[in-house]
């Protein structure tokens, strides 16, 4: 497909306002419980059923080129550009296609922006040198996303996505190359991934590899996503499935005690880790 335009406004979310890129619409890593299965719905995909998404990814051809002319009348730069907000910009297209690469070159010539790059994809590997070149230009970040370092539950979660192992370690060599690294801990799934063990395991695991910062977000089910996610907890964790009903009925936030608890977990676990968040 072809784009007018690739970077978009991005305001009154759960983050920050910021202006997000994103080269391809659908992921082929098929996470379950990714938020952005919705997008397809736009393109009257939706009868498609949630494996659509997966399935048949679109390759926005000219993006780098829409990407520079954004970039060239885009008034509030200074929020920031989020590559990677909605679909992962280094999924297996990208070895085809190369238009995150392509993305990137165009922000050679600028200099001190805020670029934030977040992936689960090891072939960011590649880009390590460009990535390096950026860092001395522009406040670049890449973090890396990562839900438990349980392999048999991140290949349920994430069936077509790299192992966690080997995410961190793709981590561990952009860090070497003087690129600023984090981890996003995205989603945390109560019941799932939230044993504070787990995660601090995590979290020392991602500070040795480099990572600086620690970004976390709550599981966030819009409809389109619960239909993919929870089949799958029915099928897996039936007493769990009803809490999740519960928990998410009438919404897709989750709000309350549970999600109070989580949010305390996470921040002892941060300081125990010795991770600073965006704020740092």
């Amino acid at each position: 497909m072809t784009c007018r335009s690739v970077l978009n406004w991005v305001q009154g979310t759960r983050m920050s306002d910021f202006y997000s890129a994103n080269p391809y619409r659908g992921c082929q890593f098929g996470c379950l419980y990714c938020y952005a299965r919705y997008t397809h719905e736009y393109l009257g995909l939706g009868g498609q059923g949630p494996e659509g998404f997966e399935r048949r990814v679109f390759v926005k051809v000219n993006a780098a080129e829409v990407f520079a002319h954004d970039l060239k009348r885009a008034p509030h730069l200074e929020a920031g550009v989020h590559l990677g907000s909605a679909t992962d910009p280094y999924q297996p297209a990208e070895a085809r296609f190369g238009l995150t690469r392509k993305m990137l070159e165009k922000l050679l010539p600028l200099r001190g922006l805020s670029l934030t790059l977040a992936t689960k994809s090891v072939l960011a590997e590649r880009d390590a040198d460009l990535l390096a070149e950026l860092s001395r230009r522009h406040a670049l970040k890449v973090v890396m996303t990562c839900v438990t370092l349980d392999p048999r539950l991140q290949r349920e979660l994430e069936p077509h996505a790299p192992p966690t192992e080997r995410r961190l370690s793709a981590l561990a060599r952009l860090s070497e190359r003087g690129v600023k690294v984090g981890m996003l801990l995205a989603p945390v799934m109560p019941g799932l991934n939230d044993g504070e063990d787990e995660l601090l395991a995590l979290c020392r695991r991602a500070k040795q590899a480099g990572a600086e910062t620690l970004i976390s977000q709550v599981l966030f089910l819009p409809e389109a996503s619960k239909k993919a996610f929870l089949p799958w907890l029915q099928a897996k964790e039936p007493a769990l499935h009803a809490r999740y009903l519960q928990a998410f009925r009438g919404g897709r936030q989750l709000r309350g005690p549970l999600r109070e608890a989580v949010d305390a977990r996470l921040a002892r676990v941060r300081a125990a880790a010795g991770l600073g968040s965006t704020a740092d």
